[in-house]
């Protein structure tokens, strides 16, 4: 919400001055950073890699307006609040892919393997998110373990660095744990 006040404002007294330069929030040198977005629940734990809750339609402009190159979610199209990224994203020109991650249930070794693929194939830097961050997470440390053949215990600080939160214990178990 502070970035949309901070833009309307922007775009206000732009407005009014007539300057034909940009203006951005909340920035002396006239730039946006990612503490201005307010992404929720947002880590940079791995290089490359925003992991993040959901975004809004702001929040992914703003993102892309960053840098970011692609945009990966991990929540069912079905989902609230969920569903509206790939018309949006295609509209404005953002890269979006969508792996839906059923909860919990999704939680594997198969999914690791497919969240694996996905990330060496997409551009980065990128948006990796769900709901909370709570799947993104436990799929990272999947990853790393699975895929990666990383230490159980720096897999599962890897996941609570990313967001894991609830899944916790059975991330936990998943890795031996």
């Amino acid at each position: 919400m502070r970035l949309l006040n901070c833009l309307l404002t922007a775009c206000l007294v732009a407005s009014c001055s007539g300057e034909s330069k940009p203006i951005t929030p909340s920035n002396p040198e006239g730039t946006v950073t990612l503490e201005d977005i307010d992404v929720p629940n947002q880590s940079t734990a791995m290089e490359g890699v925003l992991t993040a809750g959901q975004l809004t339609e702001l929040q992914m402009v703003a993102l892309a307006g960053l840098g970011y190159e692609s945009f990966v979610s991990l929540r069912e199209a079905d989902e609230g609040g969920s569903g509206w990224e790939e018309e949006f994203a295609a509209e404005k020109g953002i890269h979006f892919v969508r792996l839906p991650i059923a909860g919990a249930d999704g939680i594997d070794e198969a999914h690791a393997r497919k969240l694996d693929e996905l990330m060496a194939a997409e551009a980065r830097p990128m948006v990796l998110y769900c709901g909370s961050s709570n799947r993104v997470g436990a799929l990272l440390a999947l990853r790393a373990f699975h895929v990666q053949g990383e230490d159980p215990a720096a897999c599962l600080e890897l996941g609570k660095s990313t967001g894991v939160t609830g899944l916790e214990p059975m991330l936990a178990e998943k890795l031996g744990l």
